[in-house]
């Protein structure tokens, strides 16, 4: 590498630090003119790209890339990363997998690899390739925690909560640490961690539940482990007076900063998904601590004091035997909904206009698993006029939509039936799809949950099956709590017969259309103040019980 190409290139990491990507793009592009052999800056350059938000900007590089750098591993891992942000799953894993067959024993391969068939729905098979990543790499938190989420989708029987405690580390057990100062006569300090403090799905549960807690009595903070930040990211941090940058600083650094802060109370809220901050609350570095919102289901870990439910998703009794946390079940719900400002306004059902209904499902690939399809499949027999709409991030190759038809077909249900539709990076788009959507159907055994609270604020009833573990039950919390219940069935048969009577009774459905918002606001899952106060009711009480009280004075 020339001293030039050398300076470039790390003008270019500094930039990225910065998160700076335009800048860091022409800064490689300063580096490749210095020394075009190199592969460092053009395989970089792909990323940087695709942080700065032109995917096909990058997709274009990272072929330049592989036709350069044919026999390096990190070239056709860079294109798979982009592949995978824009969609082509299917590319993704031919990417992936050449990567793999590259270098076999690099863990983070296989683990992308995974990524990518599970992102086509293809679980099994993501979780053969998660498990052959984490016997090269047994002590990789993360790709632990992939591997439990792979397992969310399609789970074995009841064992769930013995391969979350198998999570690397999760046996340790460090001591509750004596609170930063006394309680009595200031706020309570509470800490929110989150890698999606952006237009993630998650965002839509996170500003209600942050706009609504009381000032005068909280202190709030934020944890922000976001990648790449965007607009809601900015509005976030003007929600939330105390605002921590943690993406990229190891544990001890972001257990450091909760100290430093005082925070008396640490609230998870990714569990073992993408991102997470695990390994620091397994450290305790606040004196209470709880997991919330981002994963359906016990996280394995001793450190936390509660987990958030309801007894709707979470029912006394076997539920509490599944969890390593102690359950705490908050009354009218664990969710508060924000819809989306941007909606437009409900219009009739589609079946008016069409003549037969439009059965839909807005849920991830993963979701839609062999049991969905067996339940669906028996919705479309009970009313053989209607159709079925599929839209998924995985369905924007052509491939993924024959693979989704053809597991209907294999079912007797005619091709032209189903109606795959691709991803739509615009949100307002997405949202405006549910207008094509008479009845929603729920997945099983992971059911939706931010599908569900759009499909019902676009005016779209929603069919869920109520199972026996938290992912399997919280459409029957979300229903529960706009006083829907007649949608929740108990088993398959029940389910098939509330979906064909709602696709019986046009006008049945278009009086639904026009109530639901007003239903769903005048509920508790639209009252982010509900949420606040019991959260609030729920800190006091765990400190109280489990802090010293001899250092609350």
């Amino acid at each position: 590498m020339t001293a030039e190409a050398e300076r470039h290139f790390a003008e270019a990491a500094s930039l990225v630090q910065r998160r700076d990507f335009a800048a860091a793009v022409a800064a490689y592009d300063r580096a490749i003119a210095a020394d075009p052999s190199l592969p460092g800056p053009w395989i970089n350059r792909v990323s940087a790209l695709s942080a700065a938000g032109d995917l096909a900007g990058a997709w274009a590089a990272a072929q330049e890339a592989v036709r350069r750098f044919a026999d390096l591993a990190a070239a056709h891992s860079v294109m798979g990363d982009v592949a995978f942000a824009g969609g082509m799953a299917s590319a993704a894993e031919a990417a992936f997998a050449k990567a793999v067959a590259l270098a076999p024993d690099v863990p983070s391969l296989r683990n992308n690899l995974a990524l990518a068939l599970q992102g086509q729905g293809r679980v099994a098979q993501a979780r053969a390739v998660f498990a052959e990543a984490q016997s090269v790499a047994p002590g990789d938190r993360q790709l632990a925690s992939n591997a439990l989420m792979a397992s969310q989708y399609d789970p074995p029987a009841d064992n769930l909560r013995a391969e979350a405690q198998a999570w690397p580390g999760a046996d340790r057990v460090f001591p509750r640490p004596a609170p930063a100062a006394p309680l009595a006569g200031r706020r309570l300090r509470i800490g929110y961690v989150s890698p999606d403090f952006c237009s993630h799905s998650c965002s839509y549960f996170l500003v209600p539940l942050l706009a609504g807690h009381d000032r005068a009595a909280v202190e709030l903070f934020a944890y922000s482990d976001v990648a790449s930040p965007d607009g809601v990211t900015a509005a976030f941090r003007n929600l939330v007076p105390n605002w921590r940058e943690t993406f990229g600083r190891d544990d001890a650094a972001f257990c450091a900063s909760v100290q430093s802060d005082g925070i008396d109370v640490l609230v998870d809220c990714a569990g073992h998904t993408r991102g997470n901050r695990l390994g620091a609350f397994l450290q305790r570095p606040a004196p209470v601590q709880f997991t919330w919102l981002g994963y359906p289901d016990t996280t394995g870990l001793s450190c936390f004091d509660a987990r958030l439910v309801d007894a709707v998703s979470d029912p006394p009794g076997d539920s509490d035997a599944a969890a390593s946390e102690p359950l705490a079940r908050l009354d009218g719900g664990f969710l508060a909904y924000m819809p989306p400002p941007f909606a437009p306004p409900v219009s009739p059902p589609p079946c008016a206009t069409l003549g037969v209904p439009t059965f839909g499902s807005f849920n991830n690939l993963p979701k839609i698993s062999d049991a969905s399809v067996a339940l669906w499949v028996s919705v479309l027999r009970a009313v053989p006029e209607a159709r079925l709409a599929v839209k998924a991030l995985g369905l924007g190759e052509a491939s993924a939509q024959a693979r989704l038809v053809a597991r209907f077909a294999e079912a007797g249900i005619a091709p032209t039936r189903i109606v795959p539709i691709p991803f739509d990076p615009a949100v307002q788009n997405h949202i405006a799809r549910y207008s094509g959507i008479d009845i929603a159907l729920d997945t099983t055994p992971y059911n939706g949950t931010t599908t569900t609270c759009e499909a019902l604020w676009m005016g779209v009833p929603v069919v869920t099956l109520a199972g026996r573990r938290h992912a399997a039950r919280v459409g029957a919390s979300l229903l529960t709590q706009i006083g829907a219940g007649d949608w929740i069935a108990e088993d398959a048969d029940a389910f098939v017969r509330i979906a064909a009577a709602l696709a019986r009774d046009r006008r049945g459905l278009a009086s639904i259309r026009q109530d639901l918002r007003r239903r769903m606001l005048a509920s508790p899952l639209c009252d982010g103040v509900r949420l606040a106060r019991q959260i609030e009711a729920l800190c006091m009480e765990i400190w109280s019980r489990v802090v010293s009280p001899a250092r609350m004075v």
